[in-house]
């Protein structure tokens, strides 16, 4: 997946995850995020890792949004990593960094540690930047985990539904990928505290469940569900071009979109309860 295409939620959906999480922090963790982020929430700031995408200098996170299991394949597990790190990897030594504050746990991702040569060969980094510090580490990490649960980052082989042309509602022509992100969030017409509200209502026992699990189990959920994304009931026998998204498809996916968001905010909330108790 090239990184311009591949933008994760809309504002939107960013804010619903980080307002869901942040209804779920820990005392602890809801004071040091505070300090960290110097008394934003994480709402406010969820969409910083897509909004710097128009500086340069920050070139070398844009491979860290998405991560690529090829079609056939089951697990991110049997995959070929990326030698520059990914989006699954990137939250990995992001956590560990913030909950030890050593860098050394950082050198898993070459697109957060390398150091610029001059030249064109290091391509993790062409750049030179400065280190990493702890609150963009924390935004990055809050950004990444509501990219992880927009089931399209983890992709195959059509960059995660970039190239797959659809007609939304037959009022605009976009992909599936943006579909995700955007439309059908933006179709349920609730601003990201509302959404959040609304979604916000599991019980103990299975907030404990949602949370269950590591990334790569959560970016294994991405693949099992990814051929659903695929079935398209308002496409007409025979019809030619792009798909038809309308009320057919977001019926049928209207369940599964609101439960990624949820999982996402539960899941945020556990890792960074867990990295800051």
């Amino acid at each position: 997946m090239l990184a311009p295409l591949a933008l994760a939620w809309g504002p939107t959906g960013h804010r619903v995850v980080a307002e869901i999480a942040q209804r779920h922090l820990t005392p602890a963790a809801r004071d040091r995020i505070a300090v960290l982020l110097h008394g934003y929430s994480l709402a406010e700031v969820a969409n910083w890792a897509d909004e710097l995408r128009s500086d340069p200098q920050f070139d070398k996170y844009k491979r860290l949004h998405f991560a690529t299991v090829p079609n056939g394949i089951r697990s991110y597990r049997d995959s070929k990593p990326d030698p520059c790190g990914d989006l699954v990897t990137a939250i990995g030594a992001l956590s560990t960094f913030l909950k030890t504050g050593s860098r050394d746990d950082l050198f898993a991702v070459k697109a957060l540690t390398d150091k610029s040569d001059g030249t064109a060969k290091n391509a993790c980094n062409p750049r030179e930047t400065e280190p990493i510090s702890s609150d963009t580490a924390l935004r990055l990490l809050v950004h990444f985990m509501g990219d992880l649960h927009q089931p399209l980052h983890v992709g195959g082989a059509d960059l995660g539904g970039n190239t797959v042309n659809v007609s939304w509602m037959k009022r605009w022509q976009t992909n599936l990928h943006s579909t995700w992100d955007d439309e059908m969030v933006d179709f349920e017409r609730l601003d990201y505290p509302a959404y959040a509200g609304f979604l916000d209502h599991a019980s103990a026992a299975d907030v404990v469940r949602l949370q269950g699990g590591d990334v790569i189990a959560w970016a294994d959920e991405d693949v099992a569900m990814r051929p659903e994304l695929y079935i398209f009931p308002d496409d007409k026998p025979g019809a030619t071009g792009p798909h038809l998204i309308s009320y057919g498809y977001t019926g049928a996916q209207r369940d599964r979109l609101r439960g990624q968001l949820l999982k996402g905010g539960l899941r945020l909330a556990g890792l960074l309860n867990r990295t800051f108790e």
